[in-house]
């Protein structure tokens, strides 16, 4: 990468990281265009080049963030951590992104639900979780009876249910004694007794 590409994505990257800060600030129906650029130091034409409008800035935040998730998700299923602790990071790093999408972005828009497609057929997602459940299994910590695709299912199902239950993430911040018996729930429903 050249400077002048260095330059160029360190200042559609001051963009996104100004108006994730603001959109956590105020909401996202209640910061500007203005505001953004006052905020990232770049004149509001910048923003508009770079995303043509709020709506799509909000598409690629939103698609940041999904997108590191899966960084996540790839880094926890291949590190050297047992099973129950990946397990743990896991469901929290998902409870986190979803409570950050429910407080920052308006869900009704279209725009999760083509994100979200774009992730359901991220090979390398489901390969991360794919390898999550199997060494799982070498380690002999989940239920044997139970096969590879239904605890992906089985995922995939606790991802869905925080997509679509935004005010759900909330319970776990006025409650941590929920938050813990959620995870036990969670790892009951695979691991062996």
């Amino acid at each position: 990468m050249n400077g002048f590409e260095k330059r160029r994505q360190q200042k559609r990257d001051s963009i996104l990281n100004a108006a994730l800060e603001l959109f956590k600030q105020h909401g996202y129906h209640k910061v500007s265009i203005a505001e953004i650029a006052k905020s990232a130091s770049v004149a509001e034409s910048s923003i508009y080049n770079f995303f043509n409008n709020k709506d799509n800035l909000k598409l690629e935040l939103m698609r940041k963030l999904l997108y590191e998730d899966c960084a996540r998700t790839m880094n926890i299923s291949a590190s050297r951590d047992p099973v129950q602790l990946k397990l743990e990071k896991l469901l929290m790093s998902k409870i986190t992104l979803f409570k950050n999408f429910s407080v920052h972005f308006p869900l009704e828009s279209s725009g999760m639900g083509i994100i979200t497609e774009e992730l359901s057929v991220d090979q390398d997602y489901h390969h991360a979780i794919l390898n999550l459940i199997e060494d799982g299994k070498r380690e002999g910590v989940f239920i044997e009876s139970i096969t590879t695709n239904a605890m992906a299912a089985y995922f995939d199902i606790i991802r869905y249910y925080f997509i679509h239950n935004p005010d759900s993430t909330a319970i776990f911040d006025n409650n941590p004694e929920f938050a813990g018996e959620m995870y036990s729930l969670f790892l009951n429903a695979l691991l062996k007794k």
